[in-house]
Order: structure tokens, then sequence, then C-alpha cells
């Protein structure tokens, strides 16, 4: 089934023009219906971007002068919460697995109130259940998509997991990494965890200069932090090059609400490491000399 999106193609065909350098404890979680799509031109756009880790150090992409531009069915809900804040409430929707049982996207409406009830003084933050196993983790590995099978997910396989020594870094080249943070009330489930290199989950891991996913969830954290009032609606969409198990990247959109200019994030955030060469049809990779 080929789904064109609309907004995607309008923000990046100006980003190219113009690139640069859960649960909630008021709100609802749901799943939504996912597919297998084929790539849109705009999502062959950012696939396509080259990475080197002089123009992107922290492994993000500004996109579209950092406009946000929603998608899907969350369009509605931010446009809804724009007209009408008096109908914000915190969620966490998720999308089902695709055919292939690669994670989808997931949209969130976050508040300051919901972001603390994952606060660290609230709730210790949970290990990863036994079954959250996702897509390119496991070499080989089997998914079982019946609903009502107790087999459902992904079984069997080598993992493609190994400590690595790179320049600045050693340690285990891939994160399970959340789409929407634990801390700003994602969960700990497959629908909310792709398999990301280390890179992509915190950068350099420079507590004063976060990237990767890191920064907008560390912005998002701090202008809550700093509005205590506001909400902030949040979409992380992961990209795959058609049939690979493992994404190219994460779009992330991000944009306060009841002040749209306070904080706007437009990201591509590339799943890559420097000096590693990844496999993402398979989840292996290789060192690079």
């Amino acid at each position: 089934m080929k789904i064109k999106y609309l907004g995607r193609l309008l923000a990046l065909g100006a980003a190219l023009v113009a690139l640069s350098g859960c649960k909630a404890m008021d709100g609802i979680t749901s799943l939504l219906p996912g597919a297998t799509v084929e790539n849109s031109k705009a999502d062959k756009a950012l696939i396509k971007t080259p990475f080197g880790i002089e123009k992107y150090p922290q492994n993000y992409m500004v996109v579209n002068n950092n406009k946000p531009v929603f998608e899907g069915a969350f369009v509605r809900t931010v446009n809804r919460d724009f007209k009408e804040p008096s109908y914000i409430t915190a969620t966490t929707d998720y999308s089902a697995l695709d055919r292939a049982g690669r994670t989808q996207s997931v949209m969130a409406i976050v508040t300051y109130q919901s972001m603390m009830f994952h606060s660290s003084s609230v709730v210790k933050r949970p290990a990863f259940p036994e079954e959250t196993r996702v897509s390119g983790e496991y070499l080989h590995a089997k998914y079982t998509a019946t609903k009502d099978s107790v087999e459902k997910g992904w079984h069997g396989g080598t993992n493609n997991n190994h400590i690595v020594q790179l320049t600045g870094y050693r340690g285990y080249l891939y994160n399970k990494l959340h789409l929407v943070a634990w801390s700003l009330n994602g969960d700990m489930q497959t629908h909310n965890v792709i398999l990301g290199t280390r890179a992509q989950n915190v950068g350099t891991n420079d507590i004063r200069n976060p990237g990767g996913m890191a920064y907008p969830e560390t912005l998002t954290r701090n202008y809550l932090q700093a509005h205590q009032d506001e909400a902030v609606a949040y979409q992380a969409i992961p990209i795959y090059s058609r049939s690979e198990r493992v994404p190219r990247g994460v779009h992330v959109i991000v944009q306060s609400l009841k002040d749209p200019n306070g904080l706007r994030l437009n990201l591509w955030i590339f799943n890559q490491q420097a000096g590693v060469k990844i496999n993402y049809k398979t989840g292996q990779f290789r060192l690079e000399r």
C-alpha cells in the first residue's frame, strides 16, 4: 500500500533548499493500525542525506528551519488543541508494528504533570521487559504477528549487538532507543522502541550539549520545567528504507501548544555511528578502517 504524506513532502522540499549544519497520569494510551508502506519522496530525501560527523557532530539535522509539520491523524489532535486549549489532555498513542514487525510512529501530548509522573523522584525507570525485542536486534529472528498467539513478537536469532572500541567511546554499538522517552511518559514496550546506535540515542553524550534523541527530549523537558502550564505535541517517526529491518533515522517533530512559538523543532536524527558501517537489512555491522 502506497501512502503519500503531503506534509512531509512540503517540509522536506523546503529543507533540501536550506539544510543546515505512555501512559499518562491523566491521559490514555492507544494502539493505532500499522502497515508496511513504500517510501515517499520525502522519506527518500531524508534517507539519502549524507551523514558526516564533521557536519552533524551530534547526529541530528534541522529540517525546514525547525518549522513543525505533523503527520497523519495527529494533525487533527494538534489543530484541535491549538484552537481549544481546554481540550488538552496528556496522551501517548503508539502505532501498531507493521507487517514486518517494525516499530512505527509514536505521538504524544506531554504536560508538566505527566512528565513529573515519570520523574525519577516519583518512580524508578523500569528495565526493558524480556519480551521487548525489536526489528534488527537479532540476526535471523522471526516475527510472529498473530494477535491471539502467545508467541507474538520477535523470537530466536543471534544478537547483533556487540561492544565496540571507537574514538571517544567504548561500549555496545546499539541501544534500545525510545521514540518517546520514558521521562516524557513513553513506555518500555516494543511499539515505542527501535534499534538505534549509541550516537543516535545521545550523540556524544555531553550533558551540556545533548545530541541524538536526547536533544529534543532535553529541550522538551526544559521547556515544560520553565512553563508548567504548557503542553507539548511530540511526534517521532522511524523511517526505514523499503524492507530494511533497521531504521535509517527518526523524524522528530515538536511544538508547544499554548504558545506555538515557544518550542518548535523539526529534526532528522541519523541512525549512524562514525567509524561503523551498518547493514540496515540485517542489523549486522563492521568497523570502518
